[in-house]
């Protein structure tokens, strides 16, 4: 693949301080290591737009992880008790989605809702009406929607949708037909899951706010989210030290993760498994 024109490709260099032929090589080339030799591979249009992606989506989540350590940082170095904590919240989501087609954004996003919208129900209908009853006082109990069997649906171990796309993500037979295969396996009896009437690719959950369907198509990409190790160590040759100080914390995270921590003090390292975006939300 080639790259039409360089006018962009140099914009990006100069702002991340890169090389531009490091740059262009990251787009269209992947090197890989077989048999202690680099094969260098070019990318096809597809494989280059996910490269492309997963730079991005990096680049941002590795500025946002920096903005709020660094907040923090400065709010705890001007604290003049040190016995407080002065803390910064920020919660950076989007409100409850549903499009005439969903993919793995909206099912990651609604995901989040979910969780919000159970602690919004604990907080303020379970333990407040529990006082209530524990106090005597009276009261006209309030009814709502109890979310939580959703939340296991979608998450829990070992048959969770999250848990069965996790697994898949890490076969590499497995395909996005073969992810919802075992979606509508494990839980079709359930009534929160709906299969579609048609033989297509995708599958509905009841959410708290209703029911959304979601396209499974690339789903397995999607969640691999993959930023090859070549890419990052592009990142971290940066003249911009911000830059590369970033993606070295973001590559030492990744090697952390595929280290085990047993209870003797010992470092076991895990059997290789691949990086993906649900597997970084059980850290």
């Amino acid at each position: 693949m080639e790259i039409g024109s360089d006018v962009e490709i140099k914009w990006v260099a100069h702002l991340l301080q890169l090389n531009v032929g490091g740059i262009v090589n990251a787009l269209t080339l992947k090197t890989s290591e077989m048999r202690n030799e680099n094969l260098v591979i070019p990318l096809n249009i597809d494989q280059a737009l996910d490269a492309r992606d997963a730079v991005s989506k990096a680049l941002y989540s590795s500025l946002f992880t920096w903005l709020v350590s660094r907040l923090n940082k400065i709010i705890s170095g001007k604290s003049s008790r040190r016995s407080v904590k002065n803390v910064i919240s920020i919660l950076d989501i989007f409100g409850f989605e549903d499009f005439p087609e969903n993919s793995f954004e909206q099912l990651c996003i609604n995901y989040a809702n979910e969780n919000l919208q159970y602690f919004f129900n604990k907080n303020i209908f379970k333990m407040e009406q529990a006082e209530y009853a524990k106090e005597k006082i009276e009261w006209n109990p309030i009814t709502f929607l109890d979310n939580q069997p959703i939340i296991h649906m979608l998450f829990k171990k070992p048959v969770g949708v999250f848990h069965l796309l996790d697994d898949e993500s890490n076969f590499p037979k497995a395909t996005d037909i073969s992810f919802l295969e075992k979606c509508h396996y494990n839980h079709a009896l359930n009534e929160l899951y709906s299969r579609p009437r048609m033989n297509s690719m995708e599958f509905g959950i009841k959410h708290y706010a209703g029911q959304v369907w979601y396209n499974v198509e690339s789903f397995l990409d999607k969640n691999r989210d993959t930023l090859r190790y070549d890419v990052m160590s592009l990142m971290i040759n940066s003249k911009e030290k911000m830059i590369s100080k970033m993606f070295q914390d973001l590559r030492n995270f990744h090697e952390a993760s595929k280290t085990l921590n047993k209870p003797n003090g010992q470092f076991v390292t895990m059997k290789p498994r691949t990086a993906t975006v649900i597997f970084y939300s059980y850290e």
